[in-house]
This record gives structure tokens, C-alpha cells and sequence, in this order.
């Protein structure tokens, strides 16, 4: 005889894929849901990775262990960030704690779920461009060289959009580097003189797993050793992807007769110092629009971008590059408890645009670009930068936290 799992179970069994499937990282997803558990008279044991979900239920009231639940296990594929749907499920989440609704109509409610696309294709497809173009000015590029970079980003944004699941589970991320660098290289000889190299890394931004190295080293720093392990491999390979990408990419353009010196001084004119704040304000943007801000949010992810970049301006003229970051990231997790606490909302609305501009991605890039492409001449120095920028993100994320710890259930 089938017997039908408990509302609460079922419940909580959606609500886990959901929320997983919306880019919450470990320890966060386990706090909602031990949280949402207690609520409804459960004890939740919760493991999840990138790529499974484990749940244990038990009746905090069955000692003896008389009402028995069957353990779930889902296999999920890894998830984006949408911060849209993160914060609709923290909503729900905190009404189901504070008692604004019932279990049966949160399970209503997400039977009835479907996550929305929040903006058009065309208007991602810009956005990708802008992030490619607003980074090229942050590295200080060329005039050309941001131009290239933008026109770039939004190539590779109507290839990943528009690219099937055979694509994405195989080499998009190689094949992505290896058309951004062709089409770098060709403008670069139309005009000459191009930073070739920043350019390249700008339009593929996006793709550089910064942000997905920073939650695994959170999570592993927060006991969450299988989630945060399966996370930093798949970092590490992605960003293999993409080095190799770019290695066959200046392959073939040396089949063009062009030169593939990747590294060549550039000798076009760079915007002024004060273009940086208005590139500033398109990429917190753009981020607001990829990661899936709801428009009654955007405004709380663009000004955290804002802050935690004029935050680590500060911090790196006081103290360093990595004092700086660190300054930055423990001001993002403070504001972004505080926030919780206050509007009782996930704070991944101001931790994820807070931190995006501060990831230490693109060294990581540089330093596995380097292995391929100069048999890792400067490598070392290269890595170590990588690690001290992680710890010190990292290290202000859990400084922040131990200074204002979340919201129960966040």
C-alpha cells in the first residue's frame, strides 16, 4: 500500500528544489528549510550540492520513530543565481514563519509556481554586452578595446541564451572563449594597438566563475564540506574551459597569419578617470537585469553594487588591494543582515550584487590562461593574489556575519 507523503513533507520537498534551482548556496538553503522544518513540528536534516538534494525528515513528536518518512533524494542540475525568484521564496518562507499563511496554501502556492523570465531576451542580451563593455573600463581599456569588449559580450550572450542542454552540459564555456578571442584578434586588426587581453576577459566576465569560487570557499568555511567541494571543482574546471578556449582560439588565428601575442602592449587612448562612475552605474545594471532582480528590488541591487565599490576604493587607499576587499565584503554581509532583519528578506539582494564586483575570478583566469599560454611564467605570483583576494572576501563575508548575524531561517 502507497502511502502519501505528509503535506508538510511535500511541502518542504518543493520548496527545497525550488529554492535550490533559484542559486541559494548551502548554508543558506539548509537555514530556511531546518527553520521552515521546526516550524511545522519536523526535524529536517538537509545536504545539498550542486547537483543533489538529500532530505531526512522525522516528527519532532515521534521519539520512537513510529511515523517513519521516507528519505527524498532529487538529482538537480547546477543552478544560476536568480535573485527574483530567491526573494519570492524568502517571502513566502518568512509569511510561513510568522504565521501570515498556512502550510496549505505555501504548498498551493508553489504547485502553482512558475518561475518567471523577469526581462526579454533582447534587453539580457544588451546587458551582456554592457557588463563585457563597464568591465573593459574598470581594467582601464581603450576606447576601442571597451567598444570591442561590449560588442563581444553581446555575442557570447546570444550564444549562451541560445544554446541547447547538450551545449551546456559540454564545452560552451570553451567554445565561447575561442569565439570571443577570434573576434578580439580580428578587431584588433582592423585597429591595432588593442589590450587585447583585457578585452578578452571583460566579454566573457559573465562566465568567469568568480562569484561561484566565493560561495565554495564560504561553504567550506561554513562545514558545508560536500556542497563546497563539488562548487570550487566546478569553478576550477570551467575556468580550464575557458583558458583553453582562449589557447585555441590564438591557435587559430595564427592560421590567419595574424598576430597572437596576447599579451601586447596597448597603445589606443584610455576614457578619463571620471568615466568609471557612469560605467559604474551600467554595470550595476546589468548585474540587476542577469542575476533576475524583481523590478521592486533592482533599486536595493544597483545601490549595493554602487556601495560595495566605492567601499573598496576606500579600503584600498587606506590599506591595499586585499584590505580593501576585505573592507568592502564585511560592509556587504552587515548591510545585508541588517536588511533581512529589517524588511524580512533574503539578503542575497545585497550580497550578490555587493560582491560580484569584488570576486577574484578574473585573477583566477589570468593565472590558468598564463599555464596554457606561457608555460606559467609569473603563475605563482599570479595564484597567490587569487588566494589572498579569496580569503580576504571570504574572511569579510564571515566577519560580517559573526558581526550581525542573519535572520533566523537566512
Amino acid at each position: 500500500m502507497i502511502h502519501q507523503l505528509p503535506l508538510e513533507v511535500r511541502f518542504l520537498k518543493r520548496f527545497a528544489r525550488h529554492l535550490h534551482e533559484a542559486g541559494v548556496p548551502a548554508h543558506h538553503f539548509e537555514r530556511m528549510l531546518t527553520a521552515l522544518a521546526d516550524k511545522l513540528g519536523l526535524n529536517c536534516q538537509a545536504l545539498s550540492s550542486p547537483t543533489s538534494i538529500f532530505l531526512s525528515f522525522q516528527f519532532q513528536d515521534d521519539e520512537d520513530d513510529s511515523r517513519p518518512i521516507p528519505n527524498q533524494l532529487e538529482r538537480v542540475s547546477p543552478p544560476g543565481i536568480n535573485l527574483g525568484n530567491t526573494a519570492a521564496l524568502y517571502q513566502m518562507g518568512n509569511s510561513l514563519l510568522d504565521d501570515q499563511i498556512s502550510t496549505e496554501q505555501a504548498y498551493s502556492s508553489l504547485k502553482d509556481w512558475q518561475p518567471e523570465q523577469l526581462y526579454p531576451l533582447w534587453l539580457q542580451i544588451i546587458c551582456w554586452g554592457l557588463t563585457g563593455g563597464t568591465v573593459a573600463v574598470m581594467l582601464s581599456a581603450s576606447w576601442a578595446g571597451i567598444a570591442a569588449a561590449a560588442m563581444s559580450g553581446a555575442l557570447l550572450g546570444i550564444l549562451v541564451t541560445q544554446a541547447g542542454e547538450a551545449m551546456r552540459q559540454g564545452g560552451l564555456e570553451a567554445i565561447a572563449a575561442l569565439l570571443s578571442t577570434f573576434l578580439v584578434f580580428a578587431v584588433n586588426q582592423l585597429v591595432p594597438g588593442l589590450d587585447v587581453y583585457v578585452v578578452i576577459m571583460s566579454s566573457l566576465i559573465v562566465l568567469i566563475p568568480g562569484l561561484g569560487l566565493t560561495t565554495a570557499v564560504t561553504e567550506l568555511s561554513t562545514d558545508h564540506l560536500a556542497s563546497g567541494s563539488a562548487r570550487l571543482a566546478g569553478a576550477l574546471v570551467t575556468l580550464l574551459k575557458l583558458s583553453l578556449g582562449v589557447l585555441i582560439g590564438t591557435v587559430v588565428v595564427g592560421w590567419f597569419g595574424w598576430s597572437s601575442d596576447i599579451e601586447s602592449l596597448p597603445t589606443l587612448a584610455t576614457p578619463p578617470d571620471w568615466f568609471r562612475w557612469p560605467a559604474l552605474l551600467a554595470a550595476a545594471f546589468s548585474f540587476g537585469v542577469l542575476f533576475s532582480a524583481r523590478r521592486k528590488d533592482f533599486h536595493i541591487a544597483m545601490l549595493a553594487a554602487i556601495l560595495s565599490y566605492v567601499i573598496s576604493r576606500i579600503g584600498v587607499a587606506a590599506g591595499g588591494l586585499e584590505f580593501g576587499v576585505l573592507l568592502a565584503s564585511m560592509s556587504i554581509a552587515v548591510l545585508a543582515n541588517l536588511y533581512g532583519r529589517v524588511f524580512k528578506q533574503t539578503g542575497a539582494l545585497i550580497r550578490v550584487p555587493g560582491v560580484i564586483l569584488l570576486v577574484p575570478g578574473t585573477v583566477g583566469y589570468h593565472g590558468a590562461t598564463a599555464l596554457f599560454l606561457d608555460g606559467g611564467a609569473n603563475l605563482s605570483d599570479t595564484v597567490m593574489l587569487a588566494l589572498r583576494l579569496l580569503i580576504a572576501l571570504v574572511g569579510g563575508l564571515l566577519f560580517g556575519n559573526t558581526l550581525l548575524p542573519p535572520r533566523r531561517g537566512h
